[in-house]
């Protein structure tokens, strides 16, 4: 009982010393997720996308939470792709007579024109799964249910957001958890093959087991009384204070501000086209 009794402190322990090292209230980091988002699509040049590329990657490297492999591969097997497709359909086959011809083999050509859309489109992306990956990563469900309750979201809407994000890391293990059963009865669940013949299966499995866990969810909603009650108690505690909450006010302004100044044309900034070496 002892042990089991200071194994709990010490998860505890190491719990609040993570959290001690975290330097932005939840709120502020959400405030800081929408701005870059709203730049990243809000100003036409590849270079926002990748400063904020690289603002993450540091972000990752300096975070106590966040591991820098786990970042590195969810960005990769999600982008990586996405760089293959728009390079053959936009780079080697993009429309048009009037093109800066880089490279050419029959009917495929590496085009200036084409090449800068499939790298604007990549960068944007790219930014966008690593910024939402440092996010998801780095946060849990009580972490985004202040956030969005420090916001002054109604707790209902905090309620399912939170929920939603703590549905992530549970349909992995369901997923494991399928895959292990699978492996028991003598299914050889290493070949891709094999999983693939699989996957009808899995992917029945997870919806019932979603909607299932939804439904419980929403129960408790109804009986805690959450949606109808005013006032939620912070599930964690966070470092907060004037000057976060005067951050949370200055970077939607400084970002529209950005966005105007680069429509404007006040803040030019190089296309990819310029970049690549296009005319």
């Amino acid at each position: 009982m002892s042990s089991a009794s200071s194994e709990t402190h010490t998860v505890a322990n190491a719990a609040e010393a993570v959290g001690s090292k975290r330097r932005l209230h939840p709120a502020t980091e959400l405030v800081i997720l929408a701005c870059s988002l709203l730049l990243v699509f809000g100003i036409p040049s590849p270079v926002v996308p990748f400063i904020i590329l690289i603002g993450s990657l540091v972000t990752v490297v300096v975070s106590p939470v966040v591991r820098l492999r786990t970042w590195a591969m969810t960005v990769g097997l999600l982008s990586l792709p996405t760089l293959a497709v728009l390079i053959i359909v936009q780079g080697l086959f993009y429309p048009g007579t009037e093109v800066h011809v880089l490279w050419q083999v029959g009917p495929a050509r590496l085009t200036v024109e084409g090449l800068s859309i499939a790298v604007q489109i990549w960068l944007r992306v790219s930014s966008l799964i690593g910024l939402c990956a440092l996010f998801g990563l780095g946060a849990d469900s009580a972490r985004l249910f202040d956030g969005l309750r420090r916001l002054r979201l109604p707790s209902a809407v905090a309620y399912v957001c939170s929920s939603a994000l703590g549905l992530i890391p549970l349909i992995g293990a369901r997923t494991r958890h399928i895959i292990e059963a699978r492996q028991a009865r003598g299914w050889a669940t290493d070949s891709w093959r094999v999983r693939i013949r699989l996957l009808p299966g899995i992917v029945v499995g997870l919806v019932t087991a979603i909607l299932l866990t939804v439904d419980q969810r929403h129960e408790v909603l109804e009986v805690s009384g959450l949606d109808s009650s005013a006032t939620a108690v912070a599930l964690q505690d966070h470092s907060d204070g004037a000057g976060q909450s005067l951050l949370r006010i200055l970077a939607p302004l400084v970002t529209l501000g950005l966005i105007v100044a680069s429509v404007t044309g006040v803040l030019p900034l190089p296309g990819a086209a310029q970049l690549i070496g296009g005319a």
